[in-house]
């Protein structure tokens, strides 16, 4: 995707700072920029074994990881990959003829005396018209409208896990900033007290001191707290009963990069299984018509056999031949309703177009306006309100500033830094839908 220029700085350059490389400090100063290093990812993790036993490992679990699992085990994928194998017996059921009926017939018992004529027949019924080729291609295209649900199941596996991962991944960075937000109003705890055992600083800085150590750590608690959440869905959404307890991986370089609408929905139109599907239903709908137009044509059932004759001990041959007389019933209300069927799919194709391209705008406006943020924080906000706190303790160093408005842009400092996290989750969740063709989470 193209550079795009944001605040004077290029993509490139916004993209030096990492989201996760959050700006926390007390006595080293703070420059305006940070610069991250991508995080260098070790060997693959394996996954817990079926029986739920984690292995002995301390890799961090990466995102390919759980989407490898997931969709080599899932019991939605499962249960799909099922329906497409039953779908393809109904092919091979359709195109299979009808066995042949073996009939054993007796008349005339006891007419004179005679026990009668004894004959062994076979009847078959001959289909016209092509019609066990035609109701394979119905089921063929029932075939493909299964495969599409299966893609549609796969990428519903797969948007949930990046949702989840992604929330997870924000917990668990806000998990650590918390932490080190609760250090730091420890440390700035104790300096409160040595400088009011001094008597530099007065009560009500202290009594703030320890509101602001307080508050961090309800902070620490209720991002713990989420953070256990988060895992716990994104085990849910892998299809395991827990995750192994191992951090997340995260690449530090990661960035944000332009959505190009035009692109995307190309893309879409051109690999959404949903429209697949529906396609899949109109092709359906039009064997389905060739069938019900074929299905006037009748049948042919052909008779062989042979009996004898008891009274005068003669054999005889017998041949039939019978065929229904398609007078009152050509198959009216069935070749209607397949017209229908066709007009009701082509609507249905239309619909779904319009749809997908609704949630792709929707979709595409919450990520540019939460990598819009992103950006503006990254470029600007958080490294100026790093330079504010690293320029307020150097004042209050000095003597220059109180500790109130030390803690306040302090305070500033960190509220920026976590919505810098959310804005980042919040892009990585519409762009997990992005990829995952906005397909619907529930099916």
């Amino acid at each position: 995707m193209p550079e795009a220029a944001v605040g004077g700085a290029t993509q490139s350059e916004v993209g030096q700072v990492a989201f996760d490389e959050l700006i926390v400090g007390q006595a080293a100063p703070v420059d305006g920029t940070v610069a991250s290093e991508p995080l260098q990812l070790l060997p693959a993790l394996s996954l817990p074994d079926s029986d739920g036993a984690s292995p002995v490992a301390t890799e961090p679990l990466s995102l390919d990881q759980l989407e490898a699992s997931a969709l080599a085990g899932h019991p939605a994928l499962r249960q799909a990959r099922a329906r497409v194998n039953s779908r393809r017996g109904q092919y091979v059921q359709a195109g299979l003829p009808f066995n042949p009926a073996l009939q054993y017939q007796s008349q005339e018992i006891g007419n004179e005396g005679a026990s009668g004529q004894h004959s062994i027949r076979i009847n078959q019924e001959f289909v016209t018209a092509n019609k066990l080729g035609i109701a394979q291609q119905v089921q063929a295209h029932e075939v493909q409208k299964q495969q599409a649900q299966l893609r549609a199941a796969e990428l519903r596996v797969l948007t949930r896990i990046r949702m989840a991962y992604a929330a997870a991944a924000v917990s668990q960075r806000r998990t650590e900033l918390t932490g080190q937000i609760v250090e730091l109003a420890e440390s700035s705890l104790r300096s409160v007290q040595t400088l009011l055992d001094a008597k530099e600083a007065s009560n009500v800085a202290l009594l703030q001191a320890r509101v602001e150590l307080d508050q961090a750590r309800v902070n620490a608690e209720n991002a713990a707290t989420q953070l256990q959440a988060d895992r716990r869905a994104l085990a849910a959404a892998v299809g395991m009963p827990k995750l192994p307890p191992f951090d997340l991986a995260v690449d530090r370089g990661e960035t944000l990069e332009e959505a190009p609408w035009e692109l995307l929905l190309s893309e879409l139109e051109a690999s959404s299984p949903e429209l697949a599907q529906a396609g899949s239903e109109l092709e359906r709908a039009r064997w389905a018509l060739q069938l019900a137009c074929a299905q006037v044509t009748p049948n042919i059932t052909g008779q062989l056999g042979v009996g004898v004759d008891t009274t005068t001990d003669d054999t005889y041959a017998v041949v039939g031949v019978s065929v229904p007389l398609p007078i009152r019933n050509r198959n009216q209300g069935n070749i209607q309703t397949a017209r229908a069927d066709i007009a009701a799919a082509s609507a249905a194709i239309d619909q779904t177009r319009l749809s997908l391209d609704g949630r792709l705008a929707d979709a595409v406006g919450r990520y540019q306006t939460a990598r819009q943020r992103y950006e503006q924080l990254v470029s600007r906000i958080v490294p100026n309100a790093a330079e504010t706190y690293r320029l307020s303790q150097k004042a209050f160093a000095a003597g220059e500033s109180d500790f109130l408005q030390l803690l306040t842009v302090q305070r500033t400092l960190f509220t920026t830094q976590l919505s810098l996290l959310d804005a980042f989750g919040q892009a990585k969740q519409a762009l997990a839908e992005i990829d995952g063709l906005l397909v619907t989470l529930q099916p």
